[in-house]
């Protein structure tokens, strides 16, 4: 766990300085830019996940999920997995919901291209900006792009030759 920030102090001339103020200024707050918030999971399930809805859905509201506690400011936030659509038949797309709500927009953060019924390699960094300080919850979400088929992600499943692992985390930077 991340100390606390503590906003800087504005000294002043004559000003006495405290164990506790050095402590808080500059032990905590180092502290914190050293170590900041950060939340991760990677995956290893015994089913690989799968999806054909049309529109976004979170693809594992437990396990793709992620709660961190920020003092403000920018996230970062990356995925990387394999995905594939086995009959062939088109992609989908990858968004993240930040406390609910979707931050792609329309069709999302990232495309998925699966023309292919091997698994293909996905992934995404986006700078989520100016997000407010306190407790803040993540959803991967993803949906397919057209009306037929379904949308295949690893997730460990000790598939022969495809048991692939995501990872899903976020960290303030700022």
């Amino acid at each position: 766990m991340s100390p606390a920030w503590h906003t800087p102090l504005t000294w002043q001339v004559d000003q006495l300085v405290t164990e506790a103020d050095l402590n808080s200024q500059l032990r905590d707050n180092l502290g914190f830019l050293k170590n900041p918030p950060t939340a991760f999971v990677s995956l290893d399930e015994q089913t690989d996940y799968v999806t054909s809805s049309n529109d976004f859905v979170d693809a594992d509201r437990t396990r793709l999920a992620l709660s961190l506690t920020t003092a403000g400011g920018d996230l970062l936030v990356v995925f990387f997995g394999m995905l594939r659509n086995p009959s062939n038949n088109g992609g989908g797309s990858l968004d993240v919901a930040l406390d609910g709500s979707r931050t792609g927009k329309d069709d999302g953060l990232v495309g998925i291209d699966t023309g292919s019924t091997h698994w293909q390699p996905v992934s995404f960094c986006a700078l989520l900006r100016e997000v407010p300080a306190g407790q803040h919850n993540l959803h991967l979400q993803w949906k397919r792009s057209h009306r037929s088929g379904a949308i295949y992600m690893s997730v460990g499943a000790g598939t022969t030759n495809a048991d692939y692992h995501p990872q899903f985390w976020a960290r303030e930077i700022s």
